[in-house]
């Protein structure tokens, strides 16, 4: 039986040989998907699930029809391209300080899981632990992401960049 992972790097190999691509290398996994980089400096990322893969296509779409590569200080990887079929969305790779990863946020509503006070209150604490003194720049930052309607919950350091830590 194939696992998760092997099939989503599978529909990657695929998406990369339909567009004359070819993958250099794994950039990461996690939870929602699998992310390769490209020989054109693009990187393509498939998807686990079908929930996971419309969100950030969509984020992606917005961002795009909207014309952000940049909210404050962090760059917003451009989107090249996404397959539906295969669950594959292929964007434009970016340096820090950046913000990327969108599977888990949610367009002109506030993620379910994030609508009670404790569930918030718990949720701010382990941010703010994790990006210490740079959370206020953090905040500022989903601010106006959600003015854009995006409303971002999966924010971590890897997904949130900041210049000092490519160092």
């Amino acid at each position: 039986m194939i696992d998760l992972y092997s099939e989503a790097a599978l529909r990657a190999t695929e998406y990369a040989t339909r567009n004359g691509l070819s993958i250099v290398k794994q950039l990461g996994s996690g939870t929602q998907g699998i992310v390769f980089s490209t020989n054109c400096d693009t990187a393509i990322k498939a998807l686990l699930h079908t929930d996971h893969y419309l969100r950030e296509r969509d984020v992606y779409l917005r961002l795009r029809d909207r014309k952000v590569d940049k909210i404050r200080q962090f760059w917003v990887p451009q989107l090249t391209q996404a397959d539906d079929n295969l669950r594959v969305i292929e964007m434009e790779v970016v340096r820090p300080p950046f913000v990327l990863d969108f599977a888990s946020a949610y367009l002109d509503q506030d993620p379910p899981y994030l609508n009670e006070p404790e569930v918030i209150a718990t949720w701010e604490r382990e941010k703010r632990e994790q990006f210490e003194g740079r959370w206020p720049e953090v905040k500022k930052m989903m601010r106006e992401f959600r003015a854009l309607g995006i409303h971002l919950a999966d924010v971590k350091p890897g997904n949130v960049v900041f210049v000092e830590d490519d160092d």
